[in-house]
């Protein structure tokens, strides 16, 4: 080999020595905390390789009910790390404890990497008796349970999402506070009060091993944790836990999946119970059942003709008006029932087209704009969950995913005799809330006060004391004291000789309310059936809609779920 060869061979060998060390020089020194365009933390990853660990508490803020409740379900679980299967450690305590057998929980450790749970539920003894023995890797915690919990649509849920986070809190994300692996609201009260709810640290068992998975420098596992007396926050609901749960067992009893159930207190406004089906999935936060309906907008059928008929009234149409309820909403032909002649509150009990297609054109010959006037009065003349500013935030919403109201598609629609037929009994492009229809029962049953919805009244600190209060807030716009006493009469004959006479009639306490049923084409074999009202009728209290989204012909789960929930609430009250 040529001198010249040797030296060329020579000093490609150096130059693959400098890039080497260059590398390493990178890889040790320069780029240890934002290796990669991924920014990968190569000490962390070093570190993560070695770590086996187990969030007790992720450090979001919690949720609680009206009574300081929390409203997520917490389970006695016993916490197992890996690294015991090779060591000696008492499991035959242990086994004895929670009532099992030693092989049963050293089989438990097959192919485990990272921390578990052991499959078996504790008692309060258990845990205490577990915890007492004091061995490294074995502690009984208590962890929440995700399976269907109460109100999950109003309470919504959360989800990692590590590009959104960045980006919507980049100083936390800079000091370490969240992660990749925190979790971000991303419906219900969870997205809208996430700024208050997100992570300011978890509460993490740690534990360090070598290669071997043996104790690293002597170290067993240690608690660490970045929360203090004031973090993480509480979101305290105005939901009743005990409430919200006969309020699902009434709906699911009655056999409604697609639908559900909304609960206001008439004094406060307030939200006390909220149901939707079908149920939300946790594992499957975007799928089916994802979808809060309670919030979103549906033709409301025949409860528009409250509407309709508080315009009537307030335009000074009398009760002693007549109408012919044999024909069909047209009144150009026979209707599908034999009314005869009826006044307008007989009209309104026995729910007649006909009699309500003439108001509506009638009305909007005088004034245009009278459905959505009168639907402002009443309170549902735009969204009716609590909102305002707060801090930075301009318009700060409590339910972030309640629809807008639709009354008219457009204007041209106010001209067109058929489309103002249609639009005067629920249908056509009318899209409403059952909040907002619950708010409109609110309003008439508060003496026509109209007033916004809370369901969250404070936020507390993690002691207890108040960070931030909601208060409540009324809606512009009132209709006449006169106004509103002749719709409650007519509210209540619906119930006492109309359409809900035969399930609501006799019930504990007086109710007065308003039915509807929304065709939704020839083709499908349902429609939608909802119950909308207020009871006591005396001494108005609740206002209560329930809605079922697949009713099939001769069905009343609405009815049957309504009169469930007033019997139910009968009880609360003499307890």
């Amino acid at each position: 080999m040529s001198r010249r060869r040797v030296t060329g061979v020579g000093f490609l060998f150096m130059c693959l020595m400098f890039v080497l060390v260059g590398r390493l020089i990178q890889l040790q020194l320069v780029e240890t905390e934002s290796y990669s365009k991924h920014e990968v933390n190569l000490i962390e990853a070093s570190i993560d390789q070695r770590t086996q660990s187990y969030v007790l508490d992720e450090g979001r803020g919690t949720m609680l009910d009206r009574n300081g409740i929390p409203m997520s379900e917490t389970i006695p679980a016993l916490v197992l790390f890996p690294f015991l299967k090779d060591r000696d450690w008492p499991i035959e305590e242990v086994a004895k404890i929670i009532k099992t057998s030693p092989d049963e929980i050293d089989r438990s450790f097959d192919k485990r990497k990272q921390p578990f749970n052991y499959e078996k539920r504790l008692t309060s003894e258990q845990m205490r008796q577990i915890n007492e023995l004091s061995i490294p890797g074995v502690y009984a915690v208590n962890k929440p349970l995700n399976e269907n919990p109460l109100a999950a649509h109003v309470i919504g849920s959360v989800r990692p999402n590590p590009d959104l986070i960045k980006s919507k809190y980049p100083e936390k994300w800079a000091e370490g506070i969240i992660n990749e692996h925190t979790k971000l609201g991303i419906s219900g009260l969870q997205a809208a009060f996430d700024p208050f709810l997100i992570s300011e640290g978890d509460t993490t068992l740690l534990y360090h091993a070598d290669r071997q998975g043996n104790p690293l420098l002597g170290l067993d596992v240690k608690l660490f944790s970045t929360t203090d007396s004031f973090y993480p926050l509480q979101v305290k609901t105005t939901l009743d836990m005990e409430i919200q749960n006969s309020l699902e067992e009434a709906v699911d009893e009655a056999g409604i999946t697609n639908g559900g159930a909304v609960l206001l207190d008439i004094e406060s406004n307030n939200l006390i119970g909220m149901v939707s089906r079908p149920l939300f999935e946790s594992d499957d936060p975007l799928g089916k059942g994802a979808v809060n309906q309670m919030v979103k907008g549906y033709f409301p059928g025949s409860v528009f003709k409250t509407i309709i008929l508080a315009a009537a009234y307030e335009n000074g149409i009398k009760d002693t008006r007549t109408f012919n309820c044999d024909l069909n909403l047209y009144r150009d032909g026979p209707g599908n029932r034999d009314l005869g002649i009826m006044n307008l509150k007989s009209s309104f009990a026995a729910s007649c087209n006909a009699a309500f297609t003439e108001l509506a054109e009638e009305l909007i010959k005088l004034d245009p704009d009278v459905i959505e006037n009168t639907a402002t009065k009443l309170g549902i003349g735009k969204t009716v969950g609590w909102e305002d500013m707060l801090y930075h935030y301009e318009d700060f919403k409590q339910f972030p995913d309640e629809s807008e109201p639709v009354f008219f598609k457009d204007d041209k629609d106010k001209v067109v005799i058929k489309a103002i037929d249609q639009t005067a009994i629920g249908q056509l492009n009318v899209k409403l809330s059952p909040l907002a229809i619950a708010n409109m029962m609110g309003t008439i049953g508060r003496e026509g006060e109209a007033k916004q919805v809370r369901a969250v009244s404070d936020i507390l600190y993690k002691n207890g004391t108040t960070f931030l209060s909601f208060s409540e807030r009324n809606l512009n716009g009132k209709l006449s004291n006169k106004v509103v006493k002749s719709l409650q009469e007519s509210l209540r004959e619906v119930v006492v000789s109309g359409t809900g006479r035969t399930y609501l009639a006799d019930l504990p306490v007086k109710v007065a309310g308003k039915s509807g049923t929304a065709e939704l084409g020839e083709d499908l074999s349902f429609d939608h059936q909802w119950f909308a009202g207020y009871f006591p009728y005396d001494s108005p209290k609740y206002a209560l809609v329930v809605v079922d989204f697949e009713r099939k012909e001769k069905e009343y789960k609405t009815y049957e779920a309504f009169a469930s929930i007033v019997k139910l609430l009968q009880q609360f009250e003499r307890q």
